[in-house]
């Protein structure tokens, strides 16, 4: 009998100190964090999951899609190969959330992006299309780095686009949507509904 009692607090007590061990681990994101990160997590799409390829000029002078003020090639560190398409991305609060920017930010925050990593480049107020009403939700914007492809002599950083929609509930938060939205696999569909579109 006092052995049953002692493997029954033994065990009590490894789970109340494996439970307080996740919540110092979990502390270090907040509430917010957690619901940004459970709505990316469950991101919807329209049924036929639209998708277009985005092509950016290595050497373009303005900012590219979405949030992306500045891309440029992260091959810095001893860890990367010399051809690894590994790049360094700068976003711009101003714009991250369309729709209703009032003034101006000089918010903006760095991310190193892997190849094949998606990841949100906006965020804006959305109206679900249906038959018999429009709900309203926020539109996330995904991107997906496809590395840089070279096209008539111009190298080219390639990326996948297609957008998803999540309640409108969640704030376009900058840049906590961007950081948690890196960890998170958006399984982006290659289909290119809408094409590819080249920088000029």
């Amino acid at each position: 009998m006092k052995t049953r009692l002692l493997i029954i607090f033994v065990v009590v007590i490894v789970t109340v100190g494996i439970g307080i061990i996740y919540l110092v681990i979990e502390s270090e994101k907040t509430f917010e964090d957690i619901v940004i990160i459970d709505a990316l997590s469950n991101i919807q799409y329209n049924q036929y999951r639209d998708s277009d390829t985005h092509y950016e000029r290595v050497d373009r002078e303005r900012k590219y899609y979405g949030s992306m003020s500045d891309i440029q090639l992260y091959n810095a560190t001893e860890d990367l190969k010399a051809d690894d398409d590994t790049i360094r991305v700068t976003f711009d609060a101003n714009y991250f959330q369309f729709g209703n920017k009032t003034e101006l930010i000089s918010e903006k925050f760095v991310a190193v992006i892997s190849n094949n990593q998606t990841f949100v480049a906006r965020c804006n107020f959305f109206y679900i299309p249906s038959m018999d009403d429009r709900t309203p939700a926020k539109q996330i914007h995904i991107l997906k780095y496809i590395g840089v492809t070279e096209n008539n002599g111009t190298d080219y950083f390639g990326f996948i686009h297609e957008a998803g929609y999540i309640s409108d509930s969640i704030d376009c938060k900058f840049p906590e949507m961007i950081i948690h939205s890196i960890d998170i696999n958006f399984d982006i569909v290659e289909n290119n509904y809408y094409g590819d579109v080249w920088d000029p």
